[in-house]
């Protein structure tokens, strides 16, 4: 089939009729139209176009941020804190900062205290702290709990940021110097969890403890419990940056009965991380690698004065005022014409950091 015009073609391609075009007369008419381009001509030509507008888009702004570590030992602990200082901006510019601190000790790092907003009209690249810790008053097991300032100091002036009066870490402390406590011990361990069981109040408790890999050396830890089928979260959710495989971290795990009533009703629970302590190289030690020689360092990461269970608690106790309800029968089942509610997070985990500063 033959094409006269350009307008002829552009006819035969809307009646989809290309496939009756001569190649000759198609040459033809590509060559001749000039006014009016063809249909897939366009196209290519604005499909070329958004390619290279995609190729060299502009790259995101850099936002930077900048650390400062300082190292100390506490006792016979190493201890560093990094400071981390963010611009708001993004850049090295007068304006509004947030200051971030975490601590390491024996290769696992994590976010404490609250961050800080401050606003700087020095160089974020040239500042300066003061970072010091001094033993507390009274601590079970002794030698343990520190009191951390960090300071800001800027032209002859200090400026204070941050400060914890219950950091709890040390090397080897002596945990069965505490009275009544009763420890969990490690049931089951593989590449994802740790279990562990413990009696608290008379009643057989389960800890679960999760973590997940979120990037790199950082992981995501849980904590949940379970008695005799009903469970609730403890700490929903605490990241740590390791050195090691988590697999090599540990935990411990004990609770101590507060006076309550009925008794044994309530107990204060606590956490604490265990990891190894590496033997040194030049430690001539290190050739009797015996289960005795282990060291190992301990740092407290969570804690409640009120958690709550029992078994067979004795409710008569409460004396003869308290009157008791009974049951009228089994439960009725309700349809419910909505969904429920989300769940509302754990109340418990407030005293874990997760900050998102840090890149966690």
């Amino acid at each position: 089939m033959e094409v006269d015009s350009p307008r002829s073609f552009k006819k035969l391609v809307d009646g989809s009729r290309l496939s009756e075009i001569s190649g000759s007369s198609l040459a033809a008419v590509l060559r001749d139209d000039e006014e009016c381009p063809d249909y897939v001509a366009a196209v290519i030509l604005t499909d070329d176009r958004c390619a290279q507008s995609t190729t060299h888009r502009r790259p995101l702004p850099r936002q930077e941020r900048y650390l400062y570590i300082y190292r100390l030992v506490a006792g016979c602990t190493p201890l560093q804190f990094t400071i981390s200082v963010e611009p708001e901006s993004g850049k090295a510019r007068p304006g509004t900062y947030t200051f971030n601190l975490s601590f390491k000790a024996n290769g696992i790092e994590r976010p404490i205290c609250e961050p800080t907003v401050r606003t700087l009209n020095v160089d974020p690249r040239q500042l300066d702290f003061a970072v010091f810790v001094f033993p507390g008053k009274n601590s079970i097991p002794t030698g343990c709990l520190w009191s951390l300032c960090v300071w800001l100091r800027v032209n002859g002036v200090d400026h204070r940021l941050f400060g914890n009066d219950e950091l709890l870490v040390g090397k080897d402390p002596d945990f069965n110097s505490i009275g009544d406590a009763s420890f969990a011990r490690m049931k089951h361990a593989d590449a994802k969890e740790q279990i562990y069981h413990a009696y608290v109040g008379r009643a057989l408790v389960y800890f679960n403890i999760k973590w997940d890999r979120v990037s790199n050396n950082l992981y995501k830890y849980s904590l949940e419990y379970e008695a005799q089928g009903v469970g609730g979260v403890l700490i929903d959710e605490f990241r740590l940056k390791l050195d090691s495989d988590p697999k090599t971290v540990s935990f411990l795990i004990y609770s101590v009965p507060s006076n309550s009533v009925p008794t044994g009703a309530a107990h204060k629970l606590c956490v604490w991380l265990r990891s190894l302590v590496p033997l040194a190289a030049h430690d001539s030690s290190a050739m009797y690698n015996l289960p005795f020689n282990d060291s190992y360092i301990y740092q407290r990461v969570w804690k409640t004065d009120s958690f709550e269970i029992g078994s067979k608690l004795e409710f008569e106790t409460l004396g003869p005022k308290m009157v008791m309800g009974f049951s009228s029968g089994r439960p009725q089942t309700i349809l419910m014409p909505h969904p429920p509610r989300d769940p509302q997070p754990a109340a418990s985990t407030s005293g874990i950091k997760t900050w998102e500063s840090f890149g966690w």
